[in-house]
Order: structure tokens, then C-alpha cells, then sequence
């Protein structure tokens, strides 16, 4: 049996549901399991790059099976603006209000700086086969041909794994958030 290649290619609209199980199901934390954390992590974490920006979002994909996606906002002002506009209207009254909070805040204060900002996932039986390197490569591409000069996230602080893969790719430490760890790089 031959073994089927893994790709890196552009999101397309038909891997919309697929990449939405990846995000709720790269986690096998217990408190990501409830329907209302799901929905709040496709919210916060989703559905706004696929359905708005999904020409700066990639999958890896192992034939027609999603294994893991970078999606990326590339000017985070706008993504503020348009995310709680679209996505969370009543913000004040809304869960996803803690996430904007707690996961964006940080983050926005360097937008002038490093526009663009990402998330990136990969299920767990897909973790640590160069999967990550090979999206964060298709996008950092992607955004250098925009004329976009870079790009931050946001790292739980106790997440050792993730900020040594960030580091390792070549982000700095731009904030250490109470939680959270604010990471970047310029091209």
C-alpha cells in the first residue's frame, strides 16, 4: 500500500468543515470539549479567517483529509474592527469577549509594527512531522509577496512546546502577558 503525501495548498471553501474539526479537535483538553466551548473556540479562533480572509488561510492536507491549517488575519486593526462587528456584535454580553480580551488585547497594542497575525493547528497524530514549519513557510510566503512586513500571535505562556517551535522558526518574545506570551517577526 502506497503511504499518501501530505500537501501544503491555499484553504479552499470545501475544507471548511474539516478545518473547523481541527480546531476543536487539536485539543484533547477535557475543557474544550463541551458544545459551548466549542462554538466559542470556532468563534474566536475559525471562522472569521475562512470566511473572510480564506486567500491568507493554508491547510496541510493528506489527500481530501485536513490535518492541520494556518489561518491568518493580514491587518489585525481591520480583523478587529470586522471580527467584532460580524462575529460578535454584542461583545460586552458575549463568552468570546474573554478570548478578544484576553488573546487579542495584548497582540493589537503591536499591530502597527507586525500587521498581520495567525493561528495554526495540527491534529495530534499529524503533530511533529514538519507540518507546522512547511504551513508557517506557505504563509510567511504568502504575506511577503502582500508587501506585508510581518506578523505576531499569541502563546499561552505555559505552552513550552508551541513558543520553542515559534522561537525555533524565528519569532522574538515581543510581551509577556499575564497568561500569555506575545511572540513576532518582520521579514
Amino acid at each position: 500500500m502506497e503511504e499518501r503525501k501530505i500537501v501544503v495548498r491555499p484553504y479552499r471553501a470545501e475544507d471548511h468543515d474539516q478545518v473547523q474539526g481541527v480546531c476543536v479537535g487539536a485539543s484533547d483538553d477535557p475543557m474544550f470539549q463541551s458544545e459551548q466551548m466549542k462554538k466559542l473556540m470556532l468563534t474566536a479562533f475559525c471562522d472569521y479567517y475562512i470566511e473572510q480572509e480564506p486567500e491568507n488561510c493554508f491547510v496541510a492536507a493528506e489527500g481530501d483529509r485536513v490535518a492541520g491549517y494556518i489561518l491568518c488575519a493580514e491587518n489585525s486593526k481591520q480583523w478587529a474592527e470586522d471580527f467584532t462587528r460580524l462575529y460578535v456584535p454584542d461583545l460586552e454580553n458575549n463568552p468570546a469577549k474573554v478570548f478578544f480580551d484576553g488573546i487579542m488585547a495584548s497582540p493589537l497594542k503591536y499591530a502597527d509594527t507586525y500587521p498581520a497575525h495567525l493561528h495554526i493547528d495540527l491534529l495530534p497524530k499529524y503533530q511533529r512531522q514538519g507540518l507546522g514549519t512547511r504551513l508557517m513557510d506557505a504563509l510567511i510566503a504568502h504575506l511577503k509577496e502582500k508587501g506585508i512586513p510581518g506578523v505576531m500571535l499569541g502563546v499561552a505562556r505555559d505552552n513550552e512546546k508551541g513558543q520553542n517551535f515559534y522561537r525555533k522558526y524565528g519569532f522574538s518574545v515581543v510581551e509577556e502577558a499575564e497568561g500569555e506570551t506575545v511572540m513576532a517577526m518582520l521579514f
